[in-house]
Formats: C-alpha cells, sequence, structure tokens
C-alpha cells in the first residue's frame, strides 16, 4: 500500500470513529434548581430525569443542580442558549422579565386548580404562553403548580382588607405581583426568598406574600398569622426549555421529553394541594392561626382583581381574548 492510501486509511478509520465516539456520547440536559434537595419541586425534577433517561435508553442525560448549586432560576432562565443550562423550572413571575404579556397567569382570580386539571386547557395555555417567548429562542414545555399564595403576617392578625393599609409586604417581584399588592394600599417589598425571615422578624416588612412551603420551611413561627383569600393567587412553575438545543435534537427525543413532562404535570397538579395542606396543618398545630377570607369578603378583592386585569389588558389586549377562547373551546 503506498504512502498516500495508508495516510487516506488512517484518515477514514479516524473519521469514522469520531463520529461513533460522538453518536455514543449523550446528549446533556442540566437543571438548575434554586430549592432544596428535600422540596417537593426537586422531587419531581428527579423523577423527570428517570423518565427521560428511561425513554431515550440513556441517549439524554438529565441532570438535576437543587439548592443554587449551579444557578438560582433567575441566573439560569439568563443561561439559556448560552450552552450550559438546557431547561429551567421557575416561578413563573420570573419570565414576565422575558415578555410581560406572560405576566397574564399571574393575574389575580385568573388560574384555579379546575382550569388547570383540564388538559386541554391547560396544553392551550402552555402554546399560548410559549408562543411569546419563542422569538426569544425559549419554549415553554408547561406549567406546574407551585402554590395557592397566602399573606403571613408577624404581629398583625389580618381579618379583612382594612388590615393591610400601610404595611409592607414582601412579594417575589413582578409587575403584576407588585400592582396587586399596592391595590390593597400596602407597599410591596420585592427581596430574596433566603431574607424574608430575617426582615419579618426584625420588622423591616410586616408580612409576606407566599406559599405554604414558604410559611413552613422558611418563615416558621415568625409569621404567627397567616390569612388566605381563596383563589386569589394560584402560581405555577413555567418548565423553560432552549429551543435551539431542543429543536435539534431527534423526534423521539423530544417526546421522550415532553411526553415525561405531561405525565408529570398531570399528577403533579394534584399531589401539590395535599402536600401544601400538611404544610398547613403543621403550622397551624404549633401555635399559628390560618385565617380564611369568607366568600362576602372575597368580593372586594375580586373588584381589586378586576382593576388590574384592566390595567393588564389595555397594556395587552390581545392576551386574555386568547385565555378566554381556549377556556370556551376546552370548558
Amino acid at each position: 500500500m503506498s504512502m498516500l492510501k495508508r495516510v487516506i486509511a488512517a484518515c477514514a478509520a479516524t473519521c469514522t470513529f469520531a463520529t461513533l465516539s460522538s453518536a455514543s456520547i449523550a446528549a446533556e440536559l442540566v437543571l438548575p434548581n434554586e430549592v432544596a434537595a428535600s422540596h417537593w419541586k426537586t422531587g419531581y425534577m428527579n423523577e423527570f430525569a428517570e423518565r427521560v433517561g428511561e425513554r431515550t435508553n440513556g441517549e439524554i442525560d438529565v441532570k438535576v443542580f437543587p439548592a443554587s448549586q449551579l444557578y438560582n432560576d433567575q441566573d439560569a432562565l439568563a443561561a439559556l442558549g448560552t450552552g450550559a443550562v438546557q431547561m429551567v423550572w421557575p416561578v413563573s413571575v420570573r419570565i414576565e422579565t422575558i415578555d410581560p404579556r406572560l405576566g397574564a397567569i399571574n393575574l389575580p382570580f385568573t388560574l384555579t386548580d379546575e382550569l388547570m386539571n383540564n388538559q386541554c386547557y391547560a396544553k392551550g395555555l402552555t402554546e399560548l404562553m410559549s408562543s411569546y417567548v419563542e422569538p426569544r429562542q425559549l419554549k415553554i414545555l408547561g406549567l406546574l403548580r407551585a402554590a395557592d399564595l397566602f399573606f403571613i403576617m408577624s404581629k398583625r392578625d389580618v381579618r379583612q382588607m382594612a388590615d393591610f393599609k400601610g404595611t409592607k409586604i414582601r412579594v417575589i417581584g413582578g409587575r403584576v405581583f407588585l400592582d396587586t399588592i399596592r391595590g390593597l394600599a400596602a407597599s410591596p417589598v420585592s427581596m430574596p426568598a433566603s431574607e424574608m425571615s430575617t426582615a419579618l422578624g426584625q420588622g423591616a416588612i410586616d408580612g409576606v406574600f407566599t406559599s405554604a412551603g414558604g410559611w413552613a420551611e422558611m418563615i416558621g413561627q415568625t409569621g404567627k398569622y397567616a390569612y388566605y383569600v381563596p383563589s386569589f393567587s394560584l402560581t405555577t412553575y413555567a418548565v423553560v426549555v432552549d429551543k435551539s438545543w431542543f429543536d435539534g435534537l431527534s423526534a423521539p427525543e423530544q417526546d421522550a421529553i415532553t411526553s415525561s413532562m405531561d405525565e408529570i404535570s398531570a399528577k403533579q397538579w394534584k399531589e401539590v394541594v395535599v402536600e401544601d395542606q400538611k404544610l398547613i396543618d403543621k403550622m397551624v398545630a404549633g401555635g399559628a392561626t390560618f385565617t380564611q377570607a369568607t366568600a362576602e369578603e372575597t368580593k372586594a378583592y375580586e373588584q381589586i382583581a378586576e382593576k388590574s386585569k384592566k390595567t393588564f389588558a389595555e397594556a395587552h389586549p390581545d392576551v386574555l381574548p386568547a385565555m378566554d377562547a381556549i377556556e370556551k373551546r376546552c370548558l
């Protein structure tokens, strides 16, 4: 064999080996998370990783990083598209910064468990919200139940709307939440969850608008008084993926991700309700109080909600009609 043929053969062998090696390397799906490894959200992420691994025979390797080991959710969102992160499940208020139309799902008295347990509605809403971020090379694959939010107060036992006047209430952020708190004649304060317990204990804030998990696991008995307005604010986690990365997967790999997510979402909306109630019961057993607004009292909050929706509709006139159309089609 001539020297030229040897070189060509060697190159061919090298290229073949490189192709085989490349094909055998699993696609990596990095999934950061800012909540603790013990939180139920991390548990669902681990379940998602197992399902995807099984359905792709290990061709997609989902790596979950809880407790901000890699990024918090806001920084993880920013890292989508860089190759460092392929997916993140932030509280949906975080994605308002990408497109303000996404604030529609954070409006008071908008989402309900009944609506989101209807798979037709949940899928239609997800697709609508995703359409707003896809030009930014992001894609929303699902909306998971985060929490039915309520107010936690340190010293003031709120029994009616007037009790909020002049108070400082911590919220996660986002224009919709900030405007909602202002509608109560209170002052919204945006701060990280890690700081809210200390701020509440020191009197820097009077209350926190948070979840059962935030109350039981982060605030504790520092927040002695809980006040709940049914259906006032049902929040979600948005499952956001790097669209370019996702589009580059094979059809079976995409299906493994979407089907795994759909299955988890369908059961998660029911299971988390039970878990939240356990945490509320735990706090009450420890000496805290939990007051629920009556149907008559709730009407006052609904009036505030109408003002918030009107303001939102004036800024984004196409969003709420599109959501109404999905509801009419599915229910």
